[in-house]
């Protein structure tokens, strides 16, 4: 059975050291077999405390994050577009010494607001260039990169598994995937099923909700199929589970989340891994 994870939005808007031990007290002994720890900027967050948590409890890590102030991969200054490397470099150099077993998110384009133009050739080239210059660093470093597409109204640059598939090729270093997350390859992908399906390969990484974000299995999402898809993957995949707390007014306003999506968040994402746990092959009680 792949592992479920639970992400950190669904409690903060960036973790800090303080609020990882109670987060790891309440998330200990339910269906969750690991924690992915959410920040763009890491402020308030040190590897020692990941590392102190994580053994304590015996829930392994993963990192999510992103690009913070406005920096871009793509970025027509060439001074900010080496700004956003060298975020990379210390996002792999954090990754690794907090012991985390992955890292990805949406690790390309400026999220510090909405795109209000589409990109073009030479955006995807300049994307293309800082990945040239970062390929030494990801293999070296042999920790799997999962690169996140995201939806039109939060991206131009990489809103589809087509495009990120381009890129992971153009890339072409081994650890380096996909990070299909089901809220947005069901607002962007022509045939859902179909091309979470022909990605697999290129897949490392998934983030798992219903259809608006919010709990697993009630949705119109097709549940049996997606079921089927990720009983395909080997047994030691590592998938979480992203929703968004928007009682949180600052992760409210990044995620543009302003009610509850049908219930709680901690809860969506609770009592979705003891759903998915229930339902896919293998034997799981709470």
């Amino acid at each position: 059975m792949v592992l479920i994870g639970a992400h950190t939005f669904a409690w903060s808007p960036g973790i800090t050291d303080a609020e990882l031990d109670p987060l790891f007290a309440e998330l200990t002994g339910t269906a969750i077999d690991f924690v992915e720890l959410a920040s763009y900027d890491l402020e308030g967050l040190t590897p020692a405390a990941i590392r102190r948590v994580s053994a304590a409890s015996g829930l392994p890590v993963t990192l999510c994050s992103g690009l913070p102030g406005g920096l871009s991969l793509a970025s027509a200054d060439a001074n900010g577009r080496r700004q956003a490397q060298d975020h990379v470099r210390r996002l792999i150099e954090f990754a690794l010494a907090c012991g985390a077993l992955k890292l990805s998110g949406p690790i390309h384009g400026d999220l510090s607001q909405p795109a209000s133009a589409p990109s073009g050739p030479d955006d995807w080239q300049r994307l293309l260039d800082s990945y040239a210059a970062l390929s030494h660093d990801l293999a070296q470093c042999g920790l799997p990169f999962s690169i996140e597409p995201l939806n039109r109204y939060q991206s131009s640059l990489l809103n589809t598994l087509e495009q990120t598939e381009l890129l992971r090729q153009a890339i072409g270093v081994d650890t380096v995937g996909i990070l299909a997350d089901l809220f947005h390859a069901n607002l962007e992908q022509g045939n859902l099923y179909n091309d979470l399906e022909a990605h697999r390969s290129g897949i490392r990484h998934v983030h798992l909700c219903g259809a608006n974000r919010g709990p697993i299995g009630r949705c119109h999402l097709d549940w049996p199929r997606v079921l089927r898809w990720i009983a395909g993957f080997p047994a030691t995949t590592l998938m979480s589970i992203e929703t968004f707390n928007a009682h949180i007014p600052l992760l409210a306003r990044r995620t543009r989340t302003w009610r509850q999506l049908g219930a709680p968040a901690p809860e969506i994402v609770l009592e979705g891994a003891a759903y998915l746990k229930q339902h896919l092959p293998g034997a799981w009680s709470p």
